[in-house]
């Protein structure tokens, strides 16, 4: 299975989501399964739009450097 962005130690995954596969009803069914089968491996998976990506850069960095402090406290 493909990660886009795995940080292994904090057991996150970052999938950096374009529109054009992922506004598609089908592609979300997939993703939501392929997010519970990482899940049960205690994988957290974290969604960015490519949109926010490129408008909000900084905001998405904040939000990334936050999730992988938690998830190290933990």
């Amino acid at each position: 299975m493909y990660l886009d962005v795995h940080a292994e130690r904090e057991r996150v995954d970052f999938e950096l989501d374009g529109a054009t596969a992922h506004g598609d009803p089908r592609q979300r069914e997939i993703d939501l399964r392929r997010d519970a089968l990482l899940a049960t491996r205690g994988i957290l998976v974290v969604r960015f739009a490519h949109r926010r990506l490129v408008r909000e850069p900084d905001r998405v960095r904040a939000e990334v450097l936050a999730i992988l402090a938690s998830r190290r406290a933990d």
